[in-house]
């Protein structure tokens, strides 16, 4: 085989180039995807010679599928060559970091702080130098990086900072539906297909040439590597899925390979650690002797691996997928075992692999998850969180333990807003006899999405003699949040006074302080008329005080705009946004500052309520809350109309009601009430407005 340049992609290169020429104007993120072998991975190594040459600083990520349940795996990787520049970065920031990349045993940043401290060290680097990330394989990125890497990307024009990131056709990705351009590679044209070819396998008969054209499909990895397939290994191949074609030729070179080597190498596909030198000794610890250091020189002469620095990697990720769906349970299940062994019990990753290698219940393993979601969830990592609960459910011996390890989870996959995980997890621990306690904190959870507002909701009501069997129970924390979970719904929907009241009676009955912030806001949420007196009591003391925290600012804050004492909302919301940009937690600033641009909104403040809805907007679509992303449209509709911009104001209430409408959003809806009534007051059409 010769060595080839990239055939077919003239234009591909050329946009990656412009970006990384134009790298000191602007920045820019840009995704890179094809289905697997359509030559992605050549394109960034492309992009990364360029950018070297024009003294551009690169730093790159894979994504292996093994650490896709590591939290921050793949961003500690990332930014390992800069991590002497974190002392940089402000302390909070600098601190996130730490934490996130297990350097500090601090209390779990919000994630959103960790990915505005990324961008930060990224720009900090790139003040001096120009930098280019390169992310490849991001379907196996763990979750946590990738949310990280799709914040950083879509603010990447101010600074001198260029992104691309592989994406996979085939595969789901996190970098999926954020809105980056696109760089897609598709087939090849029959004339570039043809060239690379001939290229590469130059002595191919006329016949084999048609056949592998016809087989390959214009994808540039077949071609590659089913010209070197031996004859007797390529019968049926244009009768599997190109991916299995792929496959089943990767697949068909280990039969020839040393046992030895074959047992090597699938310790180093099962591996995610950085040195050869685990899975030399943990294929020793199978094969009962020590293994030589040419052991995987077969595995490189068949073009499975290459070397990559001290190490070694599979050349293509359908490479070391291939190696895992030859092996048989019991080998993967052994490979496993040994990795953990020479891994030791203080390496959270040995935890993983000892769970992969059990075929049965073992409570003490459950329980080192346990400890393990713990500590991922101490470092920001939900999801990493939810996936070691689920395994130690699975491993769980006692029915009881098992439910309860399901229900954290379920509660966990609320964060990320993941509602068939949510309900497949509920859906496995009913059965298992749950105690009137987990009965309670399932049926909070199953209505613990959109603030209630789908069909299937569990209502106020319910909610609150939820809360007071919690409460009972001795669970007062739980009980406030399961409380105010219910006055959410009181706000977003009309439940009925009968259900106001409960929650008023439960959230009274419940032992914690009269001026407890949470209850302030949840009175004030169900009963802003009948409690109104007691929450702007309770409101005016709190103002009075200094050292709140920044949660239950915002809290007060949005309590003070539903009992009309608009002066306190605007100061508590104003307080509160300083504390939540500094900690990160963006899903909390979005509340605060749609109750900023409320309450400035109907004060008259408009050159504060309007950036205010603006930027809630944005960070509403970021987090994913689209009620809130409603009611900041709303707001701005509110604000347009005041302003006298007739057609803007009627086009972004037009906006905000196609989210409301459909699920009854009543604060939403009667903010576009408001702001249809003011542009058509501002316009002369008085009846119009006074209907």
């Amino acid at each position: 085989m010769t060595s080839t340049r990239l055939f077919g992609r003239e234009s591909q290169v050329d946009r990656v180039r412009e970006a990384i020429e134009h790298i000191e104007e602007r920045g820019a993120a840009l995704i890179v995807r094809g289905e697997a072998g359509t030559g992605k991975t050549a394109l960034l190594a492309e992009a990364s010679a360029v950018a070297t040459a024009r003294g551009v600083r690169v730093l790159t990520i894979a994504g292996v599928e093994s650490e896709t349940r590591l939290p921050f795996a793949a961003l500690q990787s990332l930014l390992h060559p800069v991590r002497s520049a974190f002392d940089r970065l402000p302390e909070p920031r600098r601190q996130a970091l730490r934490v996130a990349f297990g350097m500090s045993d601090a209390a779990a940043p919000d994630p959103f702080l960790v990915a505005w401290a990324t961008l930060n060290l990224l720009a900090e680097i790139a003040a001096t130098t120009p930098v280019l990330v390169v992310v490849e394989d991001t379907h196996w990125i763990d979750r946590s990086s990738a949310d990280v890497l799709a914040f950083v990307a879509r603010r990447l024009d101010a600074e001198p900072v260029v992104m691309l990131a592989a994406v996979r056709e085939e595969s789901p990705s996190r970098l999926d539906g954020v809105g980056l351009p696109e760089v897609v590679l598709g087939p090849l044209t029959d004339d570039a297909a043809t060239a690379l070819l001939t290229a590469c396998a130059p002595d191919l008969s006329r016949e084999a040439r048609r056949r592998l054209l016809k087989v390959a499909a214009g994808n540039p990895l077949a071609l590659l590597e089913l010209a070197s397939l031996a004859p007797e290994h390529s019968r049926d191949l244009d009768r599997l899925p190109l991916t299995a074609r792929l496959e089943r030729a990767f697949a068909s070179r280990l039969s020839d390979l040393p046992p030895h080597t074959r047992t090597l190498l699938l310790v180093v596909a099962l591996n995610d650690g950085d040195t050869l030198a685990e899975s030399f000794a943990a294929a020793a610890l199978i094969i009962g002797e020590p293994v030589e250091a040419g052991a995987l020189t077969p595995a490189i002469g068949a073009r499975l691996l290459s070397v990559n620095g001290p190490g070694v990697r599979f050349r293509h990720p359908l490479m070391r997928s291939a190696v895992y769906q030859a092996s048989g349970a019991a080998d993967r299940r052994r490979a496993h075992a040994a990795l953990a062994d020479v891994l030791g019990e203080s390496d959270d990753r040995a935890v993983w692999h000892r769970a992969a290698a059990a075929s049965g219940p073992e409570e003490t393993l459950a329980e080192r998850l346990d400890a393990r979601a713990l500590r991922a969830r101490r470092r920001g990592d939900v999801v990493a969180a939810v996936a070691a609960l689920e395994r130690g459910a699975e491993l769980s011996q006692d029915r009881r333990c098992r439910a309860e390890r399901l229900l954290t989870a379920a509660a966990l996959a609320v964060e990320l807003g993941r509602r068939d995980i949510v309900a497949r997890l509920l859906a496995e621990a009913e059965p298992l006899a749950l105690s009137p306690q987990q009965k309670a904190r399932a049926a909070w959870i199953r209505g613990d999405f959109d603030d209630g507002m789908r069909e299937d909701r569990v209502g106020a009501h319910a909610l609150a003699s939820l809360a007071e069997q919690v409460a009972a129970g001795g669970d007062v924390d739980l009980a406030v949040r399961i409380l105010w979970s219910g006055a959410l719904r009181c706000f977003w929907s009309e439940p009925g006074s009968q259900a106001r009241r409960r929650v008023v009676e439960v959230a009274e009955s419940l032992p914690v302080d009269a001026a407890d912030p949470r209850l302030l806001a949840i009175l004030g949420y169900a009963a802003p008329i009948e409690r109104g007196a007691r929450v702007i009591a309770g409101l005016r003391l709190l103002a009075d005080q200094a050292g709140t925290d920044p949660e239950s600012t915002r809290l007060v804050g949005s309590a003070s705009v539903l009992v009309g004492t608009l002066d306190l909302g605007l100061g508590f919301s104003a307080a509160a946004l300083d504390g939540l940009r500094a900690e990160g937690r963006l899903q909390l600033l979005t509340r605060a500052l749609v109750a900023q641009a409320s309450s400035a909104a109907h004060l008259g403040y408009l050159r504060v309520a309007g950036p205010a809805a603006a930027e809630a907007v944005q960070l509403a679509t970021e987090t994913s809350q689209p009620y809130l992303y409603g009611m900041a449209r709303a707001i701005e509709a509110q604000v347009a109309a005041l302003r006298g911009e007739e057609e803007r104001a009627y086009s972004l209430a037009g906006e905000a009601e196609r989210v409301g409408l459909p699920v009854g959003a009543r604060p939403v809806l009667a903010t576009v009430q408001i702001a249809r009534g003011l542009a058509a007051l501002g316009a002369g059409r008085y009846a119009e407005a006074y209907d």
